[in-house]
């Protein structure tokens, strides 16, 4: 065989092995702050750090999956409670959640649930079921006055809510009252206020009648004092005066 035609041959035999190693060749990028899962034949093999890896996978036996572990806010919709007065309203709340074990979270997830970034499927009902047995052991009134005291309060109950993950802390995101009940605590806040004012002019009149009072028995006690006082409140009254002691006019009084 000419030699230019083994090495032809040679030649398309690479590029026939590149070509096939390119397409059963599988690349998979992992950024931060994601962690990867490596599967084989459906068994864990191993945790990938952050970074590129390339896998000769010709049979498609390997999978890579790939875990969001950044703290992250879980935005769930409002959940109807009842307080234990018996008023109801609606809640919402957002439990921030992060993952600690990557592969216990996403193994304890449905099939096919999508892992990056991924909400436990569990988070909703679990939040729902602690909010309403917090919010059935206080009253609205503590509620309203102290709303952190709920957050707080269902975090305890969720801290460990999922395999692989735990809970750093609870938003209150909302707390939405019917229009009947919000009418009725408004009512009950403006009359409170109106018995402060009340209260507070009741007290204003009551200061003012002790300054007249002590005002008299200063008087009574030292008649010049009204002279003086008397002379006083002329010297500040604007134009001349005209002082009349015992029938007689005295000339007007100009105030200097």
């Amino acid at each position: 065989m000419p030699p230019a035609l083994l090495l032809l041959i040679l030649l398309a035999a690479a590029l026939m092995v590149l070509v096939l190693f390119r397409g059963v060749r599988k690349v998979h990028l992992i950024y931060p702050p994601n962690v990867g899962l490596l599967y084989r034949n459906g068994r864990f093999v191993r945790e990938l750090e952050p970074g590129r890896y390339t896998f000769f996978d010709p049979s498609g036996r390997v999978h890579v999956g790939q875990v969001w572990t950044a703290p992250r806010p879980v935005i769930l919709g409002e959940v109807p409670v009842v307080s234990k007065d018996q008023f109801a309203f609606r809640v919402g709340l957002s439990p921030v959640i992060q993952v600690a074990d990557a592969r216990a979270f996403a193994e304890s997830q449905p099939p096919n649930q999508p892992s990056s970034m991924m909400v436990h499927f569990a988070m909703q009902p679990i939040t729902a079921a602690a909010l309403t047995e917090v919010v059935a052991s206080y009253g609205l009134r503590e509620l309203l006055a102290d709303p952190a005291l709920l957050a707080s309060a269902v975090q305890q109950k969720i801290e460990t809510p999922v395999p692989g993950s735990r809970i750093g802390e609870v938003l209150l995101t909302s707390l939405t009252l019917p229009p009947e009940t919000r009418k009725m605590f408004t009512e009950v806040e403006r009359s409170k206020m109106e018995a402060e004012a009340a209260l507070e002019r009741a007290r204003g009149e009551q200061a003012s009648l002790r300054a007249l009072a002590n005002a008299a028995r200063l008087v009574k006690d030292n008649p010049a004092l009204a002279n003086l006082r008397f002379l006083q409140t002329l010297e500040q009254a604007p134009g001349a005066k005209t002082i009349v002691i015992g029938g007689s006019a005295v000339a007007p009084f100009t105030g200097s």
